[in-house]
C-alpha cells in the first residue's frame, strides 16, 4: 500500500504534464482534457489522502493542489503568448508535484519529512492561486460580460478558502483563524469588485489583488502567530512598496 502511495505524486505530475499537453494543442479537445485532468488528480488525491473527508487536514491539502490546478488551466486558456503557456504549465507541473510529495511525506512518512515544507508550499501555491482566479475573473468580466455579483460570491468562497487554509497550515487554531479568514475574505472580494472600476488591464489588476493578499496573510500569520514585531511589519511594507511601485510603474492605463 505504501508502495501506491509512494508513486502518486509521480503519476499526477505525469498525467497533469501529458495533458497539458492536449490543452496546448489546438484541436485536442482542451475543454474536455482540462476536466479528466482534475478528475484524474483529484481521485488520485483522495486516496494519497485515505478519503479521511470528515477532516480539514483532507479538504486543505485536497483543496489547495486542485484549486491551484483549476486556476492554472484557466490562465492557459486565458492567455495568448504560446510561450508564456507553455512557461505555466511547465511551473505549474513541478509545483503541483512537489506539493503532493510533501503531502505524501506528512501522511505516510513523516520521518522524511521536512519541516514547515508544507507551511512554505501552500503559501506559495495560493498566492499563485489568487493571481490566476483574479486574472480569470477580471478577463470573464470583461471579455464575456459576466455579472459582477456571481463573480464577487465566487471569488469571496475561493478567498476564505485560500486565506484560511494558509493560516490553518500554519497550525493556527480554528477559533482564531475564522475571524480572520472572513474578514480577509470581506476585504479581499471588495478589493477585487473596486478595481474592476478601475482603467487597468486584469493582469494589473490580479497583480493588486495578489500583493493584497501577500500582505494581509503575512502580518495575519505573524500577529496569530506572535511573531509580529516592528521589523516584520518593516519588512512587509518595504516589500509591499517595491511591488506596488513595480505593478504601477509597468502597468498600461487606459
Amino acid at each position: 500500500m505504501i508502495l501506491l502511495h509512494r508513486i502518486t505524486p509521480f503519476f499526477i505530475g505525469l498525467i497533469t504534464a501529458v495533458v497539458f499537453f492536449f490543452i496546448t494543442q489546438q484541436g485536442l479537445a482542451p475543454v474536455q482534457s482540462s476536466i479528466v485532468l482534475v478528475v484524474c488528480v483529484s481521485i488520485l488525491l483522495s486516496r494519497l489522502l485515505e478519503w479521511k473527508v470528515n477532516t480539514f487536514q483532507f479538504w486543505n491539502f485536497f483543496g489547495t493542489p486542485i484549486l491551484f490546478l483549476i486556476s492554472c488551466v484557466g490562465m492557459v486558456f486565458l492567455l495568448e503568448q504560446y510561450f508564456l503557456i507553455i512557461t505555466i504549465a511547465v511551473f505549474s507541473t513541478f509545483l503541483l508535484t512537489l506539493f503532493v510529495e510533501y503531502v505524501f511525506q506528512y501522511t505516510h512518512l513523516p520521518s522524511s519529512y521536512q519541516p514547515y515544507s508544507l507551511e512554505y508550499m501552500t503559501m506559495l501555491l495560493n498566492v499563485l492561486t489568487i493571481f490566476f482566479l483574479a486574472s480569470s475573473g477580471f478577463g470573464i468580466h470583461l471579455l464575456i460580460q459576466t455579472s459582477l455579483v456571481v463573480l464577487a460570491i465566487i471569488f469571496f468562497f475561493l478567498s476564505f478558502f485560500l486565506v484560511h487554509g494558509a493560516l490553518w497550515v500554519s497550525k493556527v487554531s480554528e477559533s482564531t483563524i475564522k475571524p480572520f479568514a472572513l474578514s480577509g475574505a470581506i476585504l479581499l472580494t471588495e478589493f477585487f469588485v473596486i478595481l474592476n472600476y478601475l482603467p487597468t488591464g486584469f493582469y494589473t489588476n490580479a497583480a493588486f489583488v495578489t500583493l493584497f493578499f501577500y500582505l494581509f496573510v503575512g502580518l495575519t500569520r505573524a500577529h496569530v502567530l506572535h511573531k509580529l514585531s516592528r521589523s516584520v511589519i518593516k519588512r512587509y511594507l518595504i516589500t509591499a512598496t517595491v511591488l506596488l511601485f513595480v505593478i504601477i510603474v509597468s502597468s498600461k492605463w487606459v
